[in-house]
């Protein structure tokens, strides 16, 4: 039977990498989820490396242009539908099913999410201010 001992130095080679390796993905302290609605509209939200961002919005009538920055803030998948809320009539084309869209905050910087509808319900036609969603998400480095 062969009996093979490392030098110490090769094992130390090999600890000291790998350790490297942990302290990366221990900066991200904490991260949050940062829930933003309708109500969102036209602001700015700060979010950390790592935090992820939840966009909910109150109509299947949105579409969703994902982010203008996407190394910054990530879409992880397509907008998804909720379950039906109870105040709303199972009647086709209200369009009052919420969608959901989430992204990650990768790196620093600034990203901005635009969504748009042009219909708000049983064939109407949405008002100005009902057309367009701009959020603006500063993202710091995480501390």
């Amino acid at each position: 039977m062969l009996h093979f001992r490392w030098p110490a130095i090769a094992v130390a080679a090999v600890i000291v990498p790998l350790a490297g390796c942990g302290s990366h993905t221990s900066s991200v302290t904490n991260p949050q989820v940062i829930a933003v609605h309708d109500s969102a509209n036209g602001t700015t939200v700060s979010a950390r490396v790592g935090d992820t961002v939840v966009l909910t919005l109150s109509s299947s009538y949105w579409h969703v242009a994902g982010s203008s920055a996407p190394r910054i803030l990530r879409q992880y998948g397509p907008a998804a539908l909720l379950p039906r809320p109870s105040d709303c009539p199972a009647i086709p084309g209200l369009g009052c099913v919420p969608i959901r869209v989430t992204f990650k905050a990768l790196t620093d910087g600034t990203a901005i999410v635009k969504a748009s509808r042009t219909t708000c319900g049983e064939a109407l036609r949405c008002g100005k201010q009902a057309t367009h969603f701009t959020l603006t998400v500063l993202v710091k480095p995480s501390s």
